[in-house]
């Protein structure tokens, strides 16, 4: 992200990886969220220091509450969960489902983005923050218990449930299969929840 607020120019922006490498070290710019006082979390699984010199893609390793910018085809992708509707974990907890789905999260060797500051929005002033963290949080560790365990991971350690753990639920048996959670009785695809 650049550094200086007040540099907003499209011309000024870095179009390869050279030219941001020379950005970085003019300290124009910086890795994004990665100053004093900012969420550094959010960004740091991407492993700048080896971005700056790697000639090929490598895996992020993922790790809550790591939440980078991503592409992906739109068909794959599982919706936001909608009851995010304050500031914080809404990002978060959307990388934290495709990480529990296993998909891998590559950083690609030539390609970024420059983040230009801008002012915080209205809904992420500091005020409304601090009035809906508890909601937030609490959101946060059902969302991660939920959204684990539909994927067949157990949301505390990140480690795959093995074939034949089961829920109980409503007085059946809930098995998962090692692809899916099934109705023990019929075989038939069920929510574990």
């Amino acid at each position: 992200q650049f550094v200086d607020e007040k540099v907003m120019a499209v011309d000024s922006l870095p179009v390869d990886k050279p030219d941001l490498m020379v950005e970085l070290e003019n300290k124009r710019i910086k890795p994004i969220l990665s100053g004093k006082n900012e969420f550094w979390e959010a960004f740091s699984c991407l492993d700048y220091d080896q971005w700056y010199t790697t000639k090929v893609s490598y895996d992020a390793s993922y790790r809550w509450p790591c939440e980078p910018y991503i592409v992906m085809a739109t068909a794959l992708i599982p919706p936001y969960d909608e009851r995010f509707v304050h500031y914080g974990n809404d990002k978060a907890q959307h990388l934290l489902n495709l990480f529990y789905r296993q998909f891998r999260f590559v950083v690609l060797e030539d390609h970024f983005l420059v983040h230009l500051p801008h002012k915080l929005a209205e809904w992420a002033d500091q005020r409304l923050r601090n009035e809906h963290i508890g909601e937030v949080l609490t959101l946060t560790e059902q969302f991660k218990f939920e959204s684990g365990t539909e994927a067949g991971v157990n949301w505390h350690t990140g480690v795959r449930f093995s074939p034949g753990t089961y829920r109980v639920r409503e007085g059946k048996m809930i098995v998962w299969n090692g692809k899916e959670w099934v109705d023990k009785a019929s075989g038939s695809p069920s929510d574990p929840l």
